[in-house]
């Protein structure tokens, strides 16, 4: 009996210090800003609110950031910017009454010097930056900067550069962390591939869970940082800024890492699973890069992301694969090899010296991008094998394979009496897929509607409907021309009023060539 007194005793003090623990209340605020406008004298950012927004975003998402609670700047001034600063202090007071740890994080995206932070024409240096995050009464300090030269901030009195973060399942740390994209005499560098700056962009994907190493589900500050550094130096070795680094500083006592985000706290998620290898490109339907990361076999990885549809390239050494998924709310779909079909690479040029390499296999592709341009091209040929063509032709690609044109041509059926006949047709180009071609060649087949006139002595005679349908081949070269030759049959009845020699069908084979300015 005393024994059994003694377990139930034993499980009722475990049950009340588990109880204790989960009433201690974690309490997370974020002042996100971004600011493309640095001053007259530097060229406008592009990014830097959209990365604020990124940013904030994934950690309402996934870091337990209450709407409330989240403070979200674009284009601040520095009044507005040190207004906020007073708020968030005055909100953090005030729920230090009621949760037992507060955690402040800071993101900044836009210009920067070795003084300090550039909003507009007007400058908050790094000592006011510290010392205004100093004054916020919380248990944890995070500042991440994004911006030029902001690696100097790590150089203040104030803070001594650690070798590394530590890694440990508890969660009590103490202090504060300035963790910075570029080191303080390094350009911090944004790309419109990815429609963002490097070193958000990698940061953002490690805190969806990308950085996840130990396969947790929680994503610690240690795991972000290193993912962000990591990948961020990677990408900008042979970029015209140059190799950047991240740098940080560091200031925790008590054990444990700080977990950022939670995986499993998300609306929906992908999971990579463990027999997938290779580098992975995940966008949405506004064709924005999400996540990108590499992944090794026998590791499975979850990514938190919206519910939404989703293009995931699979980057192998020898090949492109791609998968398109659907993720519905509170889903977690697991991704496989079965879901993924080949895809050809895009052909590109590099700016700079470079050895060329022979395309093999389905990594060959067409050079020259069409999607979305318009050409205007001559043409001239033959008709009926034997009298002259002559043709103007205008057309746009809505996509890669299809070409939408109008066309103008004349054709002479009897130079001796000076007959011939005009036409003005809408024709449709469906360029074919043979994506095996190691060429820029590009074969289409087409076909086309419109009028036929008919004219004798230059002047007009008679009018009638007809058809075009034939096949060519384009190819483009040195960027903004294309050369291009094309076979077809014009069909059409009785153009004239009066035959040429007894003759009233005067429909027939074209056979041209010509040359094509791509325009824009």
């Amino acid at each position: 009996m005393l024994r059994r007194w003694t377990v139930l005793l034993g499980v009722g003090l475990l049950l009340c210090a588990q109880g204790i623990e989960a009433s201690q209340v974690v309490r997370r605020f974020v002042l996100a800003a971004g600011a493309n406008f640095g001053g007259e004298k530097r060229t406008p950012l592009r990014y830097a609110v959209s990365d604020a927004k990124h940013f904030a975003r994934v950690l309402k998402m996934m870091g337990g950031v209450e709407s409330e609670d989240q403070f979200l700047l674009a284009e601040p001034s520095l009044e507005n910017f040190k207004r906020v600063l007073v708020d968030l202090q005055t909100r953090v007071i005030k729920a230090s009454q009621s949760s037992s740890r507060i955690e402040v994080v800071l993101y900044y995206s836009g210009h920067a010097d070795e003084n300090g932070l550039l909003l507009g024409e007007d400058r908050l240096t790094y000592r006011a930056l510290r010392d205004a995050m100093n004054s916020v009464q919380a248990d944890v300090h995070i500042t991440v900067l994004d911006a030029c030269a902001s690696g100097a901030i790590t150089r203040l009195k104030g803070g001594q550069r650690q070798k590394a973060f530590m890694v440990d399942t508890s969660s009590d740390m103490r202090g504060y962390a300035f963790l910075t994209s570029s080191s303080e005499n390094e350009a911090a560098q944004e790309s419109d591939r990815i429609r963002g700056s490097f070193f958000t962009h990698y940061l953002v994907s490690g805190l969806r869970g990308a950085a996840d190493v130990t396969g947790d589900g929680k994503v610690t500050l240690s795991e972000a940082y290193a993912f962000a550094f990591r990948n961020t130096l990677k990408r900008t070795e042979k970029t015209q800024g140059g190799a950047q680094h991240p740098a940080y500083d560091i200031k925790m006592t008590g054990t444990g890492d700080v977990v950022m985000t939670d995986v499993r706290e998300t609306s929906a998620s992908l999971i990579l699973s463990d027999e997938l290898n290779g580098r992975f490109f995940v966008r949405n339907s506004q064709e924005q890069l999400v996540a990108e990361l590499d992944k090794s076999a026998g590791q499975t990885l979850e990514l938190g992301l919206e519910p939404e549809v989703y293009d995931v390239h699979f980057e192998q050494r020898t090949q492109l694969l791609h998968s398109k998924v659907a993720l519905k709310r509170g889903e977690r779909f697991l991704l496989e090899n079965r879901h993924f079909r080949s895809q050809v690479r895009e052909k590109t040029t590099s700016r700079g010296p470079a050895l060329r390499k022979p395309a093999t296999g389905t990594s060959a592709r067409y050079p020259h991008r069409l999607s979305g341009r318009w050409r205007l091209e001559r043409s001239r040929g033959a008709w009926q094998l034997g009298d002259d063509s002559k043709a103007w032709i205008f057309g746009f690609w809505p996509t890669e394979h299809v070409s939408i044109n109008y066309s103008r041509s004349g054709f002479s059926v009897a130079d001796d009496t000076k007959t011939g006949v005009s036409s003005e047709l809408v024709s449709l180009r469906i360029y074919m897929p043979l994506n095996m071609w190691r060429s820029p060649l590009r074969p289409y087949a087409e076909g086309g509607v419109g009028r036929y006139t008919g004219k004798v002595l230059d002047e007009n005679v008679d009018e009638v409907n007809g058809l075009y349908w034939g096949g060519g081949l384009d190819v483009p070269f040195m960027k903004f021309f294309v050369l291009g030759g094309r076979i077809g049959y014009n069909r059409f009845v009785e153009p004239f009023a009066v035959p040429v020699d007894g003759q009233t069908d005067y429909s027939g084979m074209e056979y041209s060539v010509g040359l094509g300015l791509l325009l824009f």
